[in-house]
């Protein structure tokens, strides 16, 4: 029985081997191995040969015998890191004009509403400052053309008209003595135009409002002023005065020097009533104040009397 099955055995092998040859490579790769040596390389052979077969060669280049070009250089500058920004100094320039803009403001405001107190009038600082006033009176272009010009007379205002202790008991020459008020004042006087022209000066005892002088103090020069001008051609070469108008046209500040400027009397004056025009002006000829005094002699001839002549240095 066992006999029978291998010889059963060999005839299915040899029948497989017999019909290999008709079957792919790929097929007998499934198939078991025949006992034929020849079947059963033959496919490594094949797989072989195709397996070590060189693989085709790569097209070289030709080399040029001229090596390339090089890139064109760009004409643009590199690109450079941006540039760090400068601080600037504008801050620091603001800064410095308030400052100092603050401190000037300061200090004008600080000496206009509460200024140091004044010297008393005839003390030794008042006179002091007396002196230097009258010094830098003396440098002022329209007085040294006044003192150049013979037709012009001068001398200081009441010198001749109040003396000894008479002078404490007048507005002029007492309460507003002294540098504090209207301590200095030059009269220079030209008989032939009839023409009179002071040069005073208004200190810082002599405001209303902070810094400007007041009004009253310029109406009690104008009025003083404008007499000396307009009683000269009067009876008696006296009178008392009818009518003062003013008309304030700019501010007059304190410690300053100013012109007033009177004459000559308008047309229609006699010797019983005279009109003197004046003005006060800055140094530079900006007019602050306009003033027109009308003066007359009293009908009361006893009156007149007790008033008596005004005298030259009024």
């Amino acid at each position: 029985m066992q006999s029978a099955n291998r010889l059963l055995l060999r005839g299915i092998r040899s029948t497989r081997c017999t019909t290999s040859t008709a079957i792919s490579s790929h097929h007998l790769r499934l198939l078991p191995h025949c006992g034929s040596p020849s079947l059963s390389r033959l496919p490594q052979r094949r797989h072989a040969s195709l397996d070590s077969s060189p693989p085709p060669p790569v097209p070289q280049q030709q080399s040029s015998p001229h090596p390339p070009p090089p890139p064109p250089e760009s004409s643009s500058p590199p690109p450079s890191s941006p540039p760090r920004p400068k601080k600037s100094l504008r801050p620091y320039i603001y800064a410095t004009l308030f400052l100092a803009t603050g401190l000037l403001l300061g200090q004008s405001l600080r000496y206009t509403i509460l200024p140091p107190p004044l010297p008393h009038a005839h003390s030794p600082v008042d006179a002091l400052l007396l002196a230097e006033l009258s010094h830098t009176l003396s440098t002022l272009h329209l007085v040294r053309s006044l003192r150049d010009d013979p037709e012009w007379r001068e001398w200081d205002a009441y010198s001749n008209y109040v003396t000894g202790a008479e002078r404490a008991h007048r507005l002029t020459t007492g309460p507003l003595a002294g540098a504090r008020g209207i301590g200095l004042q030059k009269v220079f006087f030209n008989a032939a135009a009839g023409q009179a022209i002071s040069v005073i000066w208004f200190g810082g005892g002599v405001e209303g409002w902070p810094g400007i002088v007041h009004g009253g103090v310029i109406a009690t020069v104008m009025d003083e002023s404008t007499a000396r001008v307009a009683t000269r051609g009067l009876k008696g070469r006296t009178g008392v005065t009818a009518n003062l108008s003013l008309n304030y046209r700019a501010p007059t500040f304190s410690n300053n020097f100013y012109v007033l400027r009177v004459g000559p009397v308008e047309e229609g004056s006699t010797e019983r009533k005279a009109v003197a025009p004046a003005t006060l002006e800055t140094l530079d000829g900006k007019v602050c104040v306009e003033a027109r005094g009308l003066f007359v002699v009293p009908k009361d001839e006893k009156v007149a009397k007790s008033l008596g002549e005004i005298p030259e240095g009024f």
